[in-house]
């Protein structure tokens, strides 16, 4: 996959930031694709594509106090240099999950800002199973610990980590996001594909789309 953080984009206004369909619009249509670099380990090559078609998934988002569920098309591309193929994915796609970045984000605040009586009314509210919001808050905590390091991370609560995702600039969670994928080499949240597997699928074009 090639993620389209906004150093690989033309300029655009963020007007709504926490607004995760916007989002992926306005991401999917001002890449630079001829700056676009390769997302293949090794390759070179950079802005050398050919359209390989689409595929439709489902986001589910968080807006206005409600869950909105999408149908977006997401692009891939065939590198002309290495001639593997790649998702085009904006940071607010969390790759093998349904739920969009500030879904997750907005949960799992509301979650340990105790906003609900109880965890019944928080999964009713956002539509997931109680087994689901114990799954992700398991993999948010380590890959916080992977953004921050053992030693930030032990002296950042996660109420203050994710009230800086959820009020800060989207532009800053752009770059923080964009840190971290290129550092640990899979995305933040990453549901399925997670860090030990990595090199696994760095060796072959992947099997299911993201």
């Amino acid at each position: 996959m090639i993620r389209l953080f906004l150093t690989l984009c033309k300029c655009f206004q963020i007007n709504r930031k926490n607004d995760d369909y916007q989002l992926y619009q306005l991401y999917s249509k001002n890449t630079a694709m001829d700056e676009l670099p390769c997302g293949f380990p090794g390759c070179p090559s950079a802005g050398d594509y050919t359209g390989y078609g689409t595929y439709t998934r489902s986001l589910i988002c968080y807006a206005n106090n409600k869950v909105e569920r999408h149908l977006v098309n997401v692009s891939r591309v065939e590198c002309g240099s290495c001639e593997h193929t790649h998702a085009l994915l904006p940071p607010v796609v969390i790759p093998y999950s349904p739920f969009s970045f500030h879904f997750v984000i907005s949960l799992l605040y509301d979650y340990i800002s105790h906003k609900y009586d109880n965890i019944e009314s928080l999964s009713r509210q956002y539509d997931i199973s109680v087994s689901t919001l114990y799954r992700i808050k398991r993999r948010f905590l380590d890959d916080k610990r992977g953004m921050l390091g053992l030693m930030s991370d032990s002296i950042t609560s996660a109420e203050r980590f994710l009230r800086d995702f959820m009020y800060g600039s989207m532009t800053d969670a752009d770059r923080r996001l964009q840190a971290y994928f290129m550092s640990m080499g899979a995305s933040f949240l990453q549901a399925d594909c997670r860090i030990r597997l990595k090199q696994q699928r760095m060796k072959s074009k992947p099997d299911a789309p993201p």
